[in-house]
């Protein structure tokens, strides 16, 4: 009996052990750390003065007495700034009055710590901001360690005692001369609403951000020589050789409409402004960021917060909708391209990021502040740990609307009792606290994002233990207790400290530490380790998150792995270090005896692809219209689907030839093929049709005289429903590539097409056409009717077939015999339409969904389709591009993405209603501002803001009414391959890099002379609806077939294949030696790779 109670005692022990957390929060009573960042309004300084009011700050780390500890130290804002010694086990000391802290009433932001005078003693460079009548108490204070926790503050002496509002500041050798040299992120005046600065210019000089380059013992004012005046409203900044090019670059995080600040280092004590040529969009209240490799391919990567919160009521109540004239007012002012979302820039090794939160579910954190990317669970993936929360929600809009009206009737009802009184305050006759109340106060919870590998994240904040609600800013990782894992400090407003002890020793992870030692700075340091198949990257820098500074020790977990084969150092002056098979579990002090230079240089950069960009040299020029003007709640635009691509020999030479559409208002383009040029041919046809949007073109012989004539497509939206700029258009060649048109050939269709594919399907003779139709112009979601041509002697007429009718959304076709009876189907995609197979039994047409062994409907969004065997099975399958994965809509069978279309006003025009599912409830996906715009009713019925954010689709718009409407669902928006079963097909989704954005055209092909077919992809969507991120991040992607109808992707350094644009189409076009794979971008220059 003893032995089994025994038992179950050690059962359970061993239970409850397994389910600890990840972090346990550690009592303050027990770290004796006291310090609380408390804040209160006044009259004098208050959230309605300074919009940074409840801003934070930070955590410094840093092992200032040099006994093998790391210490702390808190930023405050109206409290005493406070440093800790680190006693051990979790144990701290307040060591601030003997310090030689100076604590004179300014209010302290960010801490950086560093070794300013390389004595081997760590400084700190507390940041000051605020005050705008009050420059002595903004200015920054540098305290050089005299040891044992003895600082003098020496800021003057340096000549870095700047009163420039800075809001954090990063020490880093910008010039590779072995001292550290500081960049400050300086803030125009912080204006809340009431604050006698706004609506001041911002852009002044005086503003700007500086940096000051180290002369051992003082700082010189080097801004201006290193191109780097500009101002902004610079919240964080992270450094890190972005480009590789072993010299230290700059990243900036900007709040409101400045645009995030990449510079790349010139290596000449100067740097190049590139944020719009690497980054295709940014954040655009950029909050908090840190630099990592995320995914393990040797590349730093970017995550940058903004404030958009995840769930519907606060996305909904707390942020007005974006204004389109303001966007493109910012877009235009040079603002680039921003919205309020989290980003996550993968780093493509080619100076170019694709940013891909929402492919990672990390898109939406509420008002985040601080991000910190590590390896927080030693299992050889770096996660994201995020702080959240501000202690009141100044961006209520109907707490906003409430406040403005209140202040301007107590300030007209004074002035309108006392016309002689011209002095008084505003807090002379407003009351503050009244304001105050009508702001809303939440604690929110911090997030951790767990990475399991391949770009796959999970949200594990309430099983982490990291889940205490609370107002948290500045936060850093540290080894406290010198366990091998990363705890947590985060730095709270209104309450302690949160001092977070990490359990992870305690799933048997492994890991290796890395204390580097030089008698010069070692930022910039990139460590490499290599084990069981399996590779990371580290590289170190100054300050990471928000306003703080984390330890500056390289960290690897390394999972279950038991040994190390390697490690590569990289030093800042780009000598290399070996190390082979250290220890593992243990903190390594590595001095440093690089000698070996240029270890790499010997390696293979040949890649599949090269882009030949003098061959052909022709751009795609869009034409301007606003398709919101017709349906304000459109997606996206359908008016910039162009431009059309197709390829044949028409003048007989044996080289085929290009032609490329024109939007409307550009001439279409003929290229004929010569043996190492294309010649352009005029024709005054093309001219006359220019005013037409061509979207897809085919040459084949339609008269079947031996030669190959032309279709295109016309499209588009910006022309009226039934408009004869919606006429298809034939061109009859002449046998020498001359073309002329003929109008009696086809029907008069008046529909904006999509697609055309030529096949002979009543097995005549001669090629008939299936002709896909897009969409209804200015009605959108209508399911719009496709039609078969059949061919005549040459001239088309309908077949008549009621499949076709109110066929859908057609994006995209082909030809082939999907059920193996002899004669060929048609496979047909598009937008909210599921796979549809157009069986054909001997010329009578039957529609049906393809057969797959995906459970449901396979409705989605869907670009593109394309034939291939990917298996050798001799069977065909199919490729199919959606809208992707990294998107702001999401779609599950459980969970659809839906729209419902209906006059719900009764107006006389339909409605645009998206709805989409926010923790199990099924929403409006606009807000108030804009649903109420296209239906006013709304307005009258709801007027709050707060009540519209609480009410699901059914509330808003009516049960009934939603009933009666056309409804429409999407259940997948992952492209996928499609392996042929020859009873059904097996959906396998496409790799995550195959999920960056939507996949618009596909070649199915082998490119590597395996005999396996491989994948060729360009897409993205550049023209969504400016609410929601454009679909920017693909890149084009070549996909490595296995055999078996799996895929792996190439990157781009190794593929050579780069097509970042809005890309629609793309061929391979034969030439004498070899092909050419040929890209059309929308509203762009066309590219062509060898």
């Amino acid at each position: 009996m003893r032995k089994l109670i025994t038992y179950i005692i050690l059962f359970f022990s061993f239970f409850l052990y397994s389910q600890e957390p990840l972090f346990t929060l550690v009592d303050n009573s027990k770290t004796g750390i006291d310090f609380s960042n408390d804040l209160v309004d006044t009259k004098e300084h208050s959230i309605f003065l300074y919009a940074n009011y409840y801003g934070g700050a930070g955590v410094g780390i840093g092992d200032f007495d040099n006994d093998g500890l790391e210490d702390i130290f808190f930023a405050a804002n109206l409290v005493d700034d406070k440093i800790y010694k680190n006693l051990g086990n979790f144990q701290f000391e307040d060591k601030t009055k003997m310090s030689g802290i100076i604590n004179n009433g300014s209010w302290s932001t960010g801490v950086t710590v560093a070794d300013v005078n390389n004595d081997g003693l760590l400084d700190i460079y507390v940041s000051c901001e605020l005050y705008d009548d009050l420059p002595y108490l903004r200015t920054n204070k540098l305290y050089i360690n005299e040891g044992d926790f003895k600082f003098k503050e020496s800021a003057e002496n340096w000549g870095v005692d700047v009163d420039r509002r800075t809001r954090h500041s990063v020490f880093f050798d910008y010039n590779n001369d072995g001292l550290l040299d500081l960049y400050l992120l300086n803030h125009p005046p912080n204006t809340g609403n009431f604050s006698p600065f706004f609506g001041s210019d911002m852009t002044l000089p005086e503003y700007n951000l500086q940096l000051f380059e180290n002369k051992g013992d003082h700082f010189i004012d080097v801004t201006q020589s290193a191109g780097l005046d500009r101002s902004g409203f610079p919240n964080a900044a992270v450094i890190g050789d972005f480009n590789k090019d072993g010299w230290p670059d700059i990243y900036v995080a900007n709040d409101f409409d400045a645009p995030d600040f990449l510079y790349y280092n010139n290596k000449d004590g100067s740097f190049t402004y590139k944020t719009e040529s690497s980054l295709r969009h940014t954040s655009f209240y950029s909050m908090g960021v840190d630099a990592a490799d995320i995914n393990n391919d040797s590349h730093l990567d970017l995550m940058v917060l903004d404030m958009t919160a995840e769930d519907n009521f606060r996305l909904k109540s707390n942020m007005s909708a974006m204004n389109p004239e303001s966007f493109w007012k910012v877009v235009n002012g040079g603002g680039h391209y921003q919205y309020m979302f989290n980003t996550m820039q993968i780093n493509n090794g080619n100076d170019t990021f694709s940013d891909i939160a929402q492919l990672t579910g990390t898109a939406a954190t509420d008002w985040s502040w601080s991000s910190l990317v590590a390896d927080f669970d030693n299992d050889g993936n770096k996660d994201i740990y995020i702080t959240n929360g501000l202690l009141r929600d100044i961006r209520n809009t109907d707490a906003d609307k409430k406040i403005a009206d209140i202040v301007s009737k107590k300030i007209n009802d004074y002035l309108t009792n006392n016309l002689n009184d011209s002095e008084i305050s505003l807090w002379d006759v407003v009351d503050l606290e009244e304001l105050l109340n009508l702001l809303p106060s939440q604690k929110l919870k911090n997030y951790y994002y767990k990475n399991n590998g391949n770009l796959k994240f999970s949200n594990i904040t309430d099983d982490s233990g990291l889940n205490q609600p609370s107002f948290s800013h500045g936060a850093s990782y540290v080894d406290l207790d010198k366990d091998g894992d990363l705890d947590i400090v985060v730095n709270n407003v209104n309450a302690l400290p949160f001092i977070y002890r990490n359990n992870s020793e305690k799933n048997e992870n492994n890991f290796i530490r890395l204390k580097l030692i030089d008698e010069k700075p070692t930022f910039g340091t990139k460590v490499s380790i290599y084990y069981d198949n399996e590779f990371q990257y580290f590289e170190t820098t100054n300050v990471r998150g928000i306003y703080s500074t984390s330890e500056n020790v390289v960290h690897f977990g390394i999972n279950k792995s038991k040994s190390i084969d390697s490690i590569t150092i990289e030093w800042p002056d780009q000598t290399f270090q070996k190390i082979l098979t250290p220890k593992i579990n243990k903190t390594h002090k590595i001095k440093k005896r690089g000698v070996i230079k240029n270890i790499n240089s010997s390696s293979d950069k040949k890649t599949i692809f090269n882009e030949d960009k003098s061959l052909l040299k022709h751009t795609h020029k869009e034409n301007y219209f606003n398709d919101f003007d017709k349906q304000v709640l459109l997606p996206h635009k359908l008016s910039q689907l162009g431009p059309a691509l197709a390829k044949g020999d028409v003048n007989g030479d044996g080289l085929e030839d290009l032609f490329i559409g024109g939007a409307s208002g550009q001439e279409a383009s003929l290229f004929i093929q010569n043996e190492n040029s294309f010649s352009k041919i005029e024709n005054d046809i093309w001219i006359k049709h220019k005013s037409l949007e061509d979207v897809d073109a085919t040459f084949f012989d339609s008269d079947n005289d031996g030669d190959l004539d032309l279709y295109v497509v016309s499209g588009g939206n910006e022309f009226m429903p039934n408009s004869s700029t919606y006429l298809d258009r034939l061109y009859i060649n002449d046998g020498l590539g001359n073309f002329k048109f003929n109008r009696d050939l086809l029907p008069s269709n008046y529909e904006s097409g999509s697609v055309v594919k030529p096949f002979d399907f009543d097995a005549d003779g001669d090629l008939d056409l299936f002709v896909g139709t897009r969409m209804k112009p200015w009605n959108y979601p209508e399911p719009a009717s496709s039609y078969l041509l059949v061919n005549e002697n040459g001239k088309f007429s309908n077949y008549d077939s009621s499949t076709l009718i109110d066929l859908g959304l057609v994006t995209d076709a082909e030809w082939f015999d999907y059920d193996n009876d002899g004669d060929s189907d048609i496979v047909v995609v598009g937008e909210w339409m599921p796979i549809t197979i157009i069986k054909n039994n001997e010329g009578i047409f039957t529609k049906e969904e393809i057969s797959t062994n995906l459970g449901c409907s396979t409705t989605g969004w869907w670009y593109s389709v394309e034939v291939g065997d990917l298996n050798n099975d001799k069977l065909p399958d199919l490729v199919v591009g959606n809208l992707g994965l990294n998107y702001k809509y999401k779609a599950s069978v459980e969970e659809p993405f839906e729209v419902f279309y209906d006059d719900f006003d009764d107006n006389g025009s339909k409605d645009i209603v998206l709805a989409y599912y926010n923790y199990g409830i099924q929403f409006p996906l606009r807000g108030f501002s804009c649903s109420s715009q296209q239906v006013p009713d709304l307005k009258d019925k709801f007027k709050k803001y707060d009540i519209f954010a609480s009410l699901d689709v059914q509330e808003v718009y009516g049960e009934e009414n939603l009933e009666n409407a056309l409804r429409l669902s999407v259940n997948t928006f992952e492209s996928t391959a499609l392996i042929n079963n020859k009873s059904y097909y097996d959906f396998k989704t496409l790799p995550n890099y195959a999920q960056f954005s939507s996949v618009n055209d596909i070649i199915i092909e082998d490119f590597d002379d395996d005999e396996i077919n491989d994948i060729l992809l360009v897409g993205n969507m550049y023209h969504a609806e400016i609410e929601t991120t454009r679909n920017d991040s693909g890149n084009g992607l070549l996909l490595k077939g296995n055999g078996d109808g799996n895929f792996k992707e190439i990157p781009i350094t190794k593929s050579g294949f780069f097509t970042p644009g809005d890309s629609k189409k793309i061929i391979s076009l034969k030439r004498n030696q070899g092909k050419l794979f040929i890209v059309a971008n929308n509203d762009d220059r066309l590219q062509i790779f060898k």
